[in-house]
């Protein structure tokens, strides 16, 4: 290419129904019509996932590139033509863009590149009503390493279907369950320190001493809301104030709670959200 070599090793399919898929792929050439969604649907169960791996692309005009070691995605557990297990791994190293704003705090940390290796799974179990997003590994090289799962009950088999209408009305149904995360420091608070202490221009043991006094203030303003929220503020500030600390929040529902109005309030009101969660926060090394 213009800017460099683009090099990839293997794209595979993990399975492919041709006949039915020449035919649903006839019905994308309808004249100045896009295809619904029920029919876009309709490819899923005859792939059933994408494998990626071996990918140099060149990063931009900088000369360097962006090395995608793997990228597996694969579905199943149809519910009709909609499936309701997932899963993605994914592995890959890129520059970082000196010229982005957003990614200065990385390059004043001494940052030059990035590599992210992630882990995650989605799947709904009938017989319970539930639905699990758990993100087993996340690791952002130099940064931080996380890991996360997330419960949703209540979840009606109509959610699934290619019916957008259908979808949304049952998910109306769903409700908020338990969550925990996990979140190793790897480096990113030093990067958060050391853009404060630029921005300010005081030093870094200065900056963090900032930073951690303005977290341990704001859990006076949500321990009127919710004490357990404000033992969690106080916990993020003891893992700001150590590098290398590791953050553990667990949230288990007080009662029913639907997940779409959960959404709503979390937009409008956090303090109002969390209050409706029992919250439960430690650090540690």
């Amino acid at each position: 290419t213009p800017k460099g070599p683009l090099k990839l090793g293997r794209f595979a399919l993990k399975s492919l129904d041709i006949a039915n898929f020449m035919r649903i792929s006839a019905q994308f050439a309808g004249p100045g019509q896009p295809p619904s969604p029920e029919l876009i649907a309709r490819l899923f169960p005859l792939i059933e996932g994408v494998e990626i791996k071996g990918v140099t692309a060149p990063f931009k005009n900088t000369g360097k590139f962006v090395n995608l070691d793997g990228f597996d995605m694969n579905w199943g557990q149809f519910v009709g033509p909609i499936p309701s297990k997932a899963r993605l791994t994914a592995k890959m190293t890129g520059p970082v863009d000196a010229t982005d704003p957003a990614m200065k705090p990385l390059v004043a940390a001494g940052l030059d590149k990035l590599s992210v290796d992630g882990d995650i799974g989605a799947e709904w179990t009938e017989a319970a009503r539930s639905f699990v997003l758990e993100v087993p590994k996340l690791e952002i090289g130099g940064l931080l390493n996380a890991s996360a799962r997330i419960l949703l009950a209540n979840v009606p088999r109509q959610t699934f279907s290619a019916n957008a209408a259908q979808a949304i009305g049952a998910a109306s149904q769903i409700e908020a369950g338990a969550i925990e995360l996990t979140v190793r420091d790897l480096g990113s608070v030093d990067v958060g320190v050391v853009q404060y202490a630029r921005a300010q221009n005081v030093s870094r043991d200065a900056a963090r001493q900032a930073i951690v006094e303005g977290i341990r203030a704001s859990s006076q303003d949500v321990a009127a809301a919710n004490p357990d929220a404000a033992n969690a503020v106080q916990a993020l500030a003891r893992f700001v104030e150590s590098p290398g600390q590791t953050l553990v929040i667990k949230l288990t529902p007080v009662g029913k709670m639907p997940a779409m109005q959960l959404f709503q309030m979390l937009k409008t009101d956090p303090l109002l959200a969390l209050a409706r969660f029992k919250i439960e926060a430690s650090t540690g090394l």
